[in-house]
């Protein structure tokens, strides 16, 4: 199979003829930063191998970005919540995309876009459905009735998906004991990794670094927080602001990175309620990431519910210490002691105590971010993740090959 170029692929919503012989994928997210910031070096990687990859994600600005680039991105809406209305929308326009394109694999990606995108790929009479775990939607402390509700969705779904991908080893696990598994065995451990070149602490030099910071208007020398997350109350935004409050006799400037899912007023009014205002700075949705992280200098994720964290990965790859919450994923990413600290789910007190004992010791920060730089290279490599994805693709390939023959 040979290479594309960027030029040979098209420049629109929809695929060129399909080629014979030539793989087609298309992947869906239910938002377009996903397969932007998450598949894009995976994507970039199968078609150099020869494959035809596309996009199928909600309208956003992602879009123009990926079809300059010479992927074709297809802009279906679909709303994060349940909506039986819109999602059997979102399902139709699917199936009737699907038919038109003719993918030999659809590839869906977190929870509600491989609800919607597996079952337009089967009704569409797609031979092969992949899908990757980026978190199963059911975790501990949810409602009794939400957890059974999302478990027998994944259970019902996995019978019809062929082969599932998890970043996360405990995903895997619990997938066993609860009996989710797709038709083609066991779920499959793909793990997370970034482009260790491009979140490379190496390539921000004292200049660079407080040109970013003087961009942001960020005076001194304060050491800077950081938190990346989409700004909704399951980040755990809530926590971070008490935690912040409780060592404000110190100095740091705090920066908030993500895209308000609806909570961002009561965020600001917490804020201003502890009179933070001028100390942390809500930036929204950013770009410029490894930017920011190269000014971090303590990264910190209070989440209640993860997959496998990319932020903390980045954030580590960057060589900085990290606070994170004690849950899936990001007991995967942090080595406890050594590369950061762990701290319980809304247990803002503990939050507030492991920043403050890394903002008053430097060398503890650096030897921190230094063993993190380093586990990341070891296991959290982007290149040996999409390695992993190429073969279970061929894998697929190759046994409906043999299976129709």
């Amino acid at each position: 199979m040979r290479p594309y170029s960027t030029e040979e692929q098209p420049m629109g919503t929809d695929f060129l003829e399909k080629i014979a012989g030539v793989p087609r994928v298309i992947h869906v997210t239910t938002i377009g930063i996903t397969s932007y910031r998450a598949l894009l070096a995976q994507c970039r990687f199968f078609r150099h191998k020869g494959m035809e990859v596309g996009f199928v994600f909600s309208p956003s600005s992602e879009s123009k970005v990926l079809l300059s680039l010479g992927f074709p991105v297809k802009e279906i809406y679909i709303d994060r919540k349940i909506n039986p209305l819109s999602d059997s929308a979102a399902i139709l326009k699917m199936f009737r995309y699907f038919r038109a394109v003719r993918p030999d694999i659809v590839h869906t990606h977190t929870s509600k876009a491989g609800v919607v995108g597996r079952i337009a790929a089967r009704l569409a009479g797609i031979a092969n459905v992949v899908h990757t775990v980026h978190g199963f939607p059911f975790h501990p402390g949810m409602t009794k009735v939400k957890y059974i509700l999302y478990k027998e969705i994944e259970k019902k779904l996995a019978r019809v998906t062929d082969i599932m991908m998890s970043q996360s080893r405990e995903d895997i696990m619990n997938a066993q004991r609860l009996g989710i598994k797709p038709r083609l065995g066991n779920l499959i451990h793909i793990g997370n990794g970034v482009d260790l070149d491009e979140f490379n602490p190496d390539r921000y030099p004292f200049e660079r670094r407080q040109q970013i910071r003087e961009g942001l208007a960020i005076k001194g020398t304060d050491p800077v927080i950081t938190m990346i997350g989409r700004v909704n109350r399951e980040k755990g935004y809530h926590n971070l602001v008490e935690a912040l409050h409780q060592i404000g006799d110190m100095s740091w400037q705090a920066l908030f990175i993500g895209p308000d899912e609806g909570f961002l007023a009561d965020l600001k009014q917490q804020i201003n309620n502890y009179r933070l205002q001028n100390r942390i700075l809500l930036l929204g949705q950013r770009s410029d990431i490894n930017d920011l992280l190269a000014i971090t200098d303590v990264y910190v994720l209070p989440s209640y519910r993860e997959g496998l964290p990319r932020s903390l990965i980045e954030a580590q790859s960057m060589g900085l210490p990290c606070v994170a919450t004690d849950i899936r994923g990001c007991r995967e990413v942090i080595v406890e002691g050594r590369t950061g600290f762990l701290v319980q789910p809304g247990d803002s007190r503990a939050l507030g105590e492991a920043m403050r004992k890394l903002l008053m010791d430097s060398e503890l920060r650096f030897n921190m971010g230094n063993a993190g730089r380093q586990h990341m290279q070891l296991y959290f490599n982007e290149s040996e993740v999409a390695r992993k994805v190429m073969a279970v693709y061929e894998q697929i390939l190759n046994y409906n090959t043999t299976m129709s023959r």
